[in-house]
């Protein structure tokens, strides 16, 4: 604060100062006067509040922005190289490419859900064009209660594909009717580990 430098000094013992406000070198502290310090001082706080403020500002923008080649949220993971393109079987069919690691891409297609009750099956053909890829699947209930289940039958529960061979098969599950979203996670599985690809089966 002003003055606060000046406080414990000893008061001056020169003339006391001249009338009409004017002083006598014998009455200034040497060094800073202050004039100066009343000037400065606010001057010099802006300075610093402008300094600190850029500086949190470029911390928080840092922490936040997402790492350089992260992919975005449900997307497969790109290496670079092109993903191949993948034709469905029929109309009522979907397909995705996928990366599951270095050197391992290929198509997963899936059919549209055949429902009876809460019990649903769909039909799935997995193509390696390169990479030996073995995976399981599961699914997420898309409504409030979001559960996940595991197939309850079929014989694509897993499935090993060598490279440049296909599987086709089924996949059934005991869950109620409505959208889900059926996941192809990399088989055996570790916590760690995140699913390759997924596809969303109409209720």
């Amino acid at each position: 604060m002003p003055g606060q430098r000046f406080q414990g000094q000893p008061a001056a013992t020169g003339p006391s100062s001249p009338a009409g406000g004017w002083q006598t070198p014998a009455t200034q502290t040497p060094g800073v006067t202050a004039q100066r310090y009343r000037s400065h001082g606010p001057l010099l706080a802006i300075i610093i509040g402008v300094v600190v403020v850029a500086i949190v500002a470029v911390a928080v923008w840092a922490g936040t922005r997402p790492p350089s080649g992260a992919a975005a949220p449900g997307a497969t993971p790109s290496t670079g190289a092109p993903l191949p393109s993948c034709p469905t079987p029929s109309p009522d069919w979907q397909a995705i490419p996928y990366e599951a690691g270095a050197g391992s891409t290929g198509c997963w297609s899936l059919s549209q859900g055949q429902w009876d009750g809460h019990t649903v099956t769909v039909n799935t053909t997995l193509t390696s064009d390169q990479g030996l890829l073995s995976v399981t699947f599961f699914a997420i209930d898309n409504g409030a209660s979001a559960n996940q289940y595991t197939p309850t039958g079929g014989s694509m529960i897993t499935t090993t594909v060598p490279s440049g061979q296909s599987r086709t098969g089924t996949l059934e599950f005991q869950i109620p009717r409505g959208d889900f979203t059926l996941y192809m996670l990399k088989f055996p599985a570790s916590l760690k580990d995140t699913p390759i690809a997924a596809l969303v089966v109409k209720g």
